[in-house]
């Protein structure tokens, strides 16, 4: 599937929908009930693309030496379905601190983890950014998941559609997939796949997607707290020849939370 969307013909060209504040995947698993987890994800693109004419024009901001944060606070309602409220922050080369968008999304699993061949989940998301063409966006992932192994495999197919817009724009199609071994209870080197390919109504040509490879490493640090560092590669034109992120994230439960959450890491 990936590969046919990269060599895609000539099409329309749209907004580019692939979403930097979350690159992230996830599996069709969630992390318990009563759970709270308070996590910052923050990129920094190190060496940026050619500038676009919006970014040329001051329209968007420059993606050179561009820094990306977010932060997150989840809920576990109940051993199935997350809850989680996102802000997410950027800073130009050279300038301040300023507010990007939020965020708000409910993920859930359909059944328990190794009940069949595959593990499947869902994932919807509404995006508020601050500026550009889109008021409004809903997000919505079916989650693929697969223990093969010390190998676990997640895919994170994406579909955005701009709800509240100043231009007539249809679904678009983004993704996000890894693949990661667990090296031993707190360590799991891994890649990691994002893209975005435009809208499904005509895919933007190859030379116009951004398509990129992240290795990674996931890790415990104590009881409760995780990070993930990873380097991305940009694989196309449009693409950022090199983006680096790193992610914190702290779990923990109420006394009166009755949640235990996960019997160990669930990167």
């Amino acid at each position: 599937m990936l590969a046919g969307l990269i060599v895609c013909g000539p099409g329309a060209t749209g907004v580019h929908a692939l979403n930097f504040f979350e690159l992230e995947v996830y599996p069709a698993t969630t992390e318990g009930k009563g759970l709270h987890e308070v996590e910052n994800t923050t990129s920094f693109v190190a060496n940026g693309r050619r500038p676009t004419d919006e970014e040329a024009a001051g329209e968007e901001p420059r993606r050179h030496r561009l820094l990306r944060t977010t932060l997150e606070y989840d809920y576990g309602l109940t051993d199935k379905i997350d809850v989680a409220a996102y802000l997410d922050l950027q800073r130009p080369n050279g300038e301040d601190v300023e507010y990007a968008q939020s965020r708000f999304r409910a993920r859930g699993a359909l059944f328990d983890k190794g009940r069949f061949f595959l593990d499947l989940g869902w994932y919807l998301e509404a995006e508020v950014p601050d500026q550009g063409e889109s008021q409004l966006e809903l997000e919505f992932r079916p989650i693929v998941s697969r223990d093969i192994g010390r190998f676990s495999v997640d895919l994170n197919p994406m579909f955005e559609l701009p709800t509240v817009a100043s231009e007539r724009r249809t679904l678009e199609f983004n993704y996000g997939a890894r693949v990661y071994y667990r090296l031993s209870r707190r360590l799991a080197p891994g890649v990691e796949f994002f893209g975005d390919a435009g809208q499904i109504r005509r895919f933007d040509p190859a030379r116009e997607q951004q398509h990129y490879v992240f290795p990674a490493l996931y890790g415990q640090l104590a009881r409760g707290l995780k990070c993930v560092a990873g380097l991305g590669f940009g694989l196309t034109r449009a693409s950022d020849p090199v983006i680096l992120k790193f992610g914190l994230e702290y779990e923990f439960t109420l006394p009166a939370g009755g949640g235990g959450g996960p019997p160990g890491p669930t990167y």
